[in-house]
């Protein structure tokens, strides 16, 4: 009997892209619920919001890639001893969403306005092997892992609208039925280090042992039966610990290569994926609910852990400017859109500033993102807006249009909440970046 492709470096190569996000969620989970970690923005105990209620501070880590439009309302679900009950209170037509995204880094449900309103709502979350009747009024919503991450995004308008903010917050509410503690919280973890830095940093072994234990909790989805068939002669099977003992110690290389060649080929993917136009890059193919694009989940989870189905938001990321160079903020650079020509979304958008791996850095007006709600200055002329983005303060007349730059390369991105039409089609793509 025979099989295409079985050597062990393919396999482990294979096996790696398909458990990385895995890997990431169960790591920033067991950091996120760590008894060493509560008191900390968006961190705590499992079934319970943990707002943030204010922007991220500049060494805020917890989040790939997070946005200073909304404020974020964090928490991981455990459904491994029941169900819990999610009510949303009216919003007052205020914009929020509430993805809940299983241990896969799928969106299998969002709640918000888009999608179901901003009037009071009641669900009850199960676990995939739960069975029972909710109480009248209550909508089920089945996961497919037994534990859930919600990243709740609440429309804030600024700091001057932190207030009203902090109210919508107040009315997303988690119970567990029954209630219960919980003995099984990770208390050795790093929680000192972000989630990307662990995970990479675990050699191969080590990886596919963490990769195992929570495969045995979360079930793989009904469509991952070939990939499972493959990666089952590394003897990684659902509900098995991965031994390595069972290799040769020249099997143990080519295993090892495999990983890291994975591992290399995922981490900056994230800026390949999607059609580039104007030197963005749009992903909407896939994003958000994955199916068995393998290697895109994974780039994704190295890039953006926890991107939106693209009809909730879309993020275009810059990769190169206009003469097709790499950005960097030792350059200063425009963005101009024309006064026809602004992001199509229905919600709001914005531009945000990154480093190279997706985190912010302090600047002298603590200043990350530009957008429609902010003073903006058009031109009085012909409409259009300008951004200037720069190391360096253009000056008070162009500072309010001023999205502040750290030195080296950048990951510079854009948000389109409630996206329109021609966002998801391709008509509309942002404007080329030009150096100034």
């Amino acid at each position: 009997m025979s099989m295409l492709s079985a050597d062990p470096r393919t396999l482990a190569r294979e096996a790696y892209t398909y458990l990385y996000p895995l890997v990431m969620m169960d790591v920033t989970r067991r950091q996120a619920t760590s008894p060493l970690a509560t008191g900390r923005p968006g961190y705590g105990p499992p079934n319970e919001f943990h707002h943030m209620r204010e922007f991220p501070p500049a060494d805020f880590r917890a989040v790939v890639r997070p946005n200073f439009d909304t404020l974020y309302s964090i928490a991981w679900l455990d459904l491994t001893s029941g169900p819990v009950e999610l009510h949303v209170s009216d919003t007052a037509d205020r914009y929020f969403m509430l993805p809940l995204m299983d241990m896969w880094t799928d969106v299998f449900a969002t709640i918000g306005q888009r999608t179901t309103g901003t009037g009071d709502q009641d669900y009850l979350v199960v676990g995939p092997h739960h069975y029972g009747t909710p109480r009248d009024g209550v909508t089920v919503l089945r996961a497919p892992t037994p534990y859930v991450w919600i990243i709740g995004r609440t429309q804030t308008n600024g700091p001057a609208d932190y207030d009203a903010v902090w109210k919508v917050q107040d009315g997303y509410t988690l119970t567990a039925v029954p209630p219960r503690g919980y003995d099984d919280l990770d208390s050795d973890i790093d929680v000192t280090a972000d989630a990307l830095a662990l995970v990479n940093g675990l050699g191969t072994v080590d990886f596919f042992r963490w990769a195992a234990d929570a495969l045995a909790v979360n079930p793989p989805h009904d469509a991952d039966f070939s990939t499972l068939a493959r990666i089952a002669n590394l003897g990684i099977v659902p509900g098995r610990q991965f031994d390595p003992s069972r290799f040769t110690e020249a099997e143990l290389a080519e295993i090892d290569a495999g990983a890291q060649e994975a591992r290399a080929e995922i981490l900056g993917s994230m800026a390949t994926f999607g059609v580039e136009a104007n030197g963005w890059r749009t992903s909407l193919d896939t994003m958000g609910v994955y199916g068995n694009s393998y290697f895109k989940r994974a780039g994704v989870a190295a890039g953006g852990l926890g991107a939106n189905p693209p009809e909730d938001a879309v993020y275009p990321v810059l990769t190169v400017d206009a003469d097709g160079e790499p950005v960097n903020g030792d350059n200063d650079y425009l963005l101009r859109f024309d006064a026809a020509a602004m992001p199509p979304a229905g919600a709001f958008w914005s531009v945000t500033m990154y480093d190279a791996e997706g985190f912010h850095v302090a600047n002298e007006i603590d200043r990350f993102a530009l957008g429609d709600r902010d003073d903006l200055v058009y031109d009085e002329q012909d409409g259009s807006l300008t951004l200037y983005i720069s190391r360096h303060n253009p000056g008070p007349e162009r500072e309010p249009n001023w999205l502040p730059a750290p030195s080296g390369p950048l990951g510079i991105t854009m948000r389109l909440y409630a996206p329109e039409p021609e966002a998801l089609d391709g008509t509309w793509n942002p404007p080329a970046v030009t150096k100034a």
